[in-house]
């Protein structure tokens, strides 16, 4: 089997394509069998796909907009959260493969690039557990290369607009994608060829774009900064003792941590792989190879001075995801400029990765199965569906509307009734004056820290709606966690709110 596999890539590599397609479908399967609770992006996704803003919270909106087209073609589902996701990722080593090719002329060496991008982690792992705005940048990166490329080889008004259409919809995934064009500024000046498709005029249209696409949320951004900035900030402060020495220490050494996860597997599967030729390897340099090179340096130093201006302690590698996967693209220039033979390279570095990946995804399937038998239970396992469905059965009538302050609560309740509208305190689809109007309510929250009673969220949110708290009876319900073992359990708080017309305002 792996000797046919090996002569049919020797003999056609562009099969390849169709096994990274292949992987991407089965994801999509794996996800939707493992469980149909929600991971914390996913129930983001299901509760603020609701809402069509100009800006949602810490994150740009383009995901936020794909998913709700995603939802009106196809309904909200596990299938659906997952299918956008695995979308644009086949779509980011599409376009990867192809911005290579634009600057290779060996045909092999596309697919070695777009096979090394599946081994970055944030690719073919995080990517399965729980990540959405993150996947969209790096499709985005990868349509950008592509532009780039193709604007500083063969230079055309078509080139332009199209990477000022990148840029300006980069910015809408991740606010951290605008390092990735300003590193390539800097990457090609000192290259004299490149240097002047700055000053072409045909640069001035491909700004115009992108300003005219990113410049709507920008203003809501700078109106609304705390809410746009606040969260990540808080994040890259996390377990930040205060002591600025210190904590910059701690953030240069989580830097360099998670760039060497995200960047080991691409060199330990280059290095095996093109191990005969590693010598010609390193010491072969070309004008492209070059570019992205600096593109890569320029990348971390810049990301290193943003961690160490907002006093960051902790880095995430999926925030430097987008530029550990120039790694892949970097390597694979390096191969080409070393001339070296590619025959078989498809076919040796092929088999391996799609192995390692397709492995990786059914071991997250396993792993929801078998962590209960060690009392291990993660959010998959959390039973909102059975709740929900025990809790509405009961009463035997769907809720108007569905209040709660946890947004794993909401997410959940929202792919479970898709056509009731869910509220949050911190953000509502409808008014809530508007949605007691409608009918009873159901008011739920999970009880993660074992106290009873309302959150102060919930507590201060009816209240400043003239609802006392006083005078609603809450019930408390036990409901058996989705593979539990043991009769292991989680507890839920819910109380339903009769229909009432509330004092105007």
């Amino acid at each position: 089997m792996i000797s046919r596999t090996r002569n049919l890539l020797v003999r056609q590599p562009g099969v390849i394509v169709w096994a990274v397609l292949a992987y991407f479908i089965l994801c999509v399967i794996m996800r939707v069998l493992r469980s149909d609770s929600l991971q914390n992006d996913e129930a983001e996704q299901a509760f603020l796909s609701q809402m069509l803003l100009l800006g949602y919270g810490r994150q740009p909106p383009l995901y936020d907009w794909l998913q709700i087209g995603m939802n009106a073609l196809f309904g909200l589902s596990v299938a659906t959260l997952s299918a956008l996701k695995n979308s644009l990722l086949f779509l980011c080593c599409i376009f990867y493969g192809l911005a290579a090719r634009q600057v290779m002329e060996d045909r092999r060496l596309p697919l070695i690039a777009m096979l090394g991008l599946l081994m970055v982690p944030s690719i073919s792992v995080l990517a399965q557990r729980d990540l959405t705005h993150a996947i969209a940048t790096l499709c985005f990166v990868s349509l950008f290369l592509l532009a780039f490329l193709k604007t500083l080889d063969r230079p055309s008004l078509g080139s332009y607009i199209l990477l000022g259409l990148t840029v300006g919809l980069g910015f809408l995934t991740k606010y951290n994608f605008v390092i990735i064009p300003i590193a390539a500024i800097i990457a090609v000046l000192p290259e004299p060829d490149f240097r002047k498709r700055l000053l072409d005029w045909r640069m001035i249209p491909a700004m115009l774009v992108a300003a005219a696409i990113a410049l709507p949320h920008l203003i809501w951004a700078l109106m609304n900064l705390d809410v746009a900035t606040t969260g990540t900030v808080e994040a890259m402060r996390e377990g930040a003792s205060g002591d600025l020495a210190r904590d910059s220490i701690r953030g240069l050494i989580s830097i360099l941590l998670s760039t060497l996860k995200g960047t080991l597997p691409v060199i330990a599967i280059f290095a095996v792989i093109f191990y005969r030729d590693l010598g010609a390897v390193l010491r072969a340099s070309d004008r492209w190879s070059r570019v992205i090179g600096w593109m890569i340096v320029v990348c971390l130093v810049l990301v290193t001075l943003i961690g160490l201006g907002f006093g960051a302690s902790s880095i995430r590698q999926k925030w430097l995801s987008p530029f550990q996967m120039l790694l892949p693209l970097y390597l694979t220039l390096k191969i080409a400029a070393a001339r070296i033979d590619t025959r078989e390279s498809v076919a040796r570095m092929g088999i391996p990765v799609m192995a390692i990946v397709t492995v990786s995804v059914l071991y997250f399937a396993v792993a929801n199965i078998i962590a209960p038998y060690i009392g291990r239970y993660s959010k998959e396992h959390t039973p909102y569906q059975p709740m929900l469905e025990q809790v509405v059965g009961a009463r035997n009538e769907r809720p108007a509307y569905i209040l709660t302050d946890d947004l794993m609560m909401a997410g959940n309740a929202r792919l479970e009734f898709t056509s009731v509208p869910v509220l949050m305190p911190q953000l509502q689809p409808i008014a809530f004056a508007d949605a007691v109007r409608r009918g009873p309510g159901l008011i739920v929250w999970p009880l993660r820290d074992g106290r009873e009673g309302f959150s102060v969220d919930l507590a201060g949110f009816l209240k400043a709606n003239d609802v006392s708290t006083a005078s609603l009876k809450i019930t408390y319900v036990d409901v058996p966690y989705n593979f539990a073992q043991d009769g292991d359990t989680m507890r839920f708080g819910y109380v339903w709110l009769e229909q009432v017309a509330l004092p105007q305002r």
